[in-house]
């Protein structure tokens, strides 16, 4: 009985607080009632098919719910103990939904530092001072964004070419040469610059992830990964170090997941929502 009183009580909650949200999200944008293409084809098997918004509802083919005008989802074998958000293609546009697909590099660091404009018969470049501290960050190739103080409504993108190997003695500091990829009739040479490199620590190799992609509650680390056709799965991760606007991810996901950095917040709020009335469900049986 307190079982069934407490799901009264979280079911009113949800209500009042996700029931737009809820409502609209988990409505399929197909209506032919028919098995995924993937499913079709014997790549992924359907264990049954629910209606999202009735928790504890199974039906063994697909169809219309009794309960509203909407397709019944079908849940894959693979997804039986996952919980997986289904989103319509335009929610999740209105949402204004952004990923990134996870790769494994070295340690990304933005290292700022000022600089002047001189030209030479390749036209504009920058030469910068590097501290020690960052120096290590910064290598040929690396892109920077240059801004100068006579422009300021304006931005130069670049490539750093070359860097000194003599240490000036006096300031302790590398010389850089940045090369600009476009050059403006604003542009005068010995104008005062203000560089930022995106540079790179060397050595170790890991998964990075922006900053904004990772969730945090105090007492769980997790993101979202977005799993394709407008399926959505939140995952616990293990953090590692951050730098600037990057979070190495220890454990947790792979290189080649996707993740989602804009409206994941949402998405992890319906999935906790689903996952608590499969809990209870459990108890009750």
């Amino acid at each position: 009985m307190k079982t069934r009183q407490l799901r009264g009580l979280l079911a009113a909650g949800v209500v009042v607080a996700l029931g737009i949200v809820t409502a609209v999200w988990y409505t399929r944008p197909d209506k032919t009632g028919t098995v995924a293409p993937s499913a079709a084809k014997g790549e992924r098997k359907v264990l049954y098919w629910a209606d999202p918004m009735t928790p504890g509802f199974k039906s063994d083919k697909p169809g219309k719910s009794p309960f509203m005008d909407m397709e019944l989802v079908p849940v894959y074998e693979d997804e039986a103990d996952a919980t997986i958000v289904s989103v319509r293609p335009e929610i999740v546009q209105n949402l204004g939904v952004r990923t990134y697909t996870v790769t494994r590099g070295s340690q990304p660091r933005r290292v700022a530092t000022t600089g002047y404009l001189f030209r030479d018969a390749r036209g504009f470049a920058v030469l910068v001072d590097l501290i020690d501290r960052d120096a290590s960050f910064v290598r040929a190739g690396n892109r920077a964004e240059v801004r100068v103080a006579d422009v300021p409504d304006r931005t130069w993108s670049g490539v750093i070419e070359e860097i000194e190997s003599d240490v000036d003695i006096g300031a302790r500091t590398l010389k850089a040469r940045l090369r600009l990829s476009r050059a403006d009739a604003v542009l005068k040479p010995n104008m005062f610059a203000e560089v930022t490199i995106l540079g790179t620590a060397a050595g170790k190799q890991a998964l990075f992830i922006p900053r904004e992609a990772l969730i945090r509650t105090g007492s769980r680390n997790a993101v979202v990964l977005a799993l394709g056709s407008g399926r959505f799965q939140p995952v616990e991760v293990t953090p590692g170090i951050e730098s600037d606007d990057w979070i190495e991810i220890r454990h947790g996901i792979k290189e080649g997941d996707v993740v989602v950095t804009s409206g994941q917040f949402l998405i992890d709020s319906e999935a906790s929502v689903r996952a608590s009335f499969q809990r209870m469900e459990a108890v009750e049986k």
